[in-house]
């Protein structure tokens, strides 16, 4: 699943920068420290998701859903949060 595909490139400390995944379910998905620095999250579901110290700045995460998210030392400066879910 793109899900798995993800956590793996993660765990594989790939670079997420930029990365288009808008509308995906990473619902719970183990995303803590991932680059997604300026990624499009756009109505994604990272509902329950650990992104503990992961890098968002300048995210796209309008109308996303972080309810019950690990946002603990989380950098989103710049993000877009309009109409997010927390």
């Amino acid at each position: 699943s793109l899900k798995d595909a993800v956590e793996l490139a993660v765990k594989a400390d790939t670079n997420l920068r930029g990365a288009d995944l808008r509308g995906a379910n990473l619902g719970g998905a183990n995303l803590g420290g991932a680059n997604l620095r300026c990624a499009a999250l756009r109505l994604t579901s990272l509902g329950g998701a650990n992104l503990r110290c992961a890098d968002l700045r300048g995210a796209d995460l309008r109308g996303a859903n972080l309810g019950g998210a690990n946002l603990d030392g989380v950098d989103l400066t710049g993000a877009d949060l309009k109409d997010a879910k927390f």
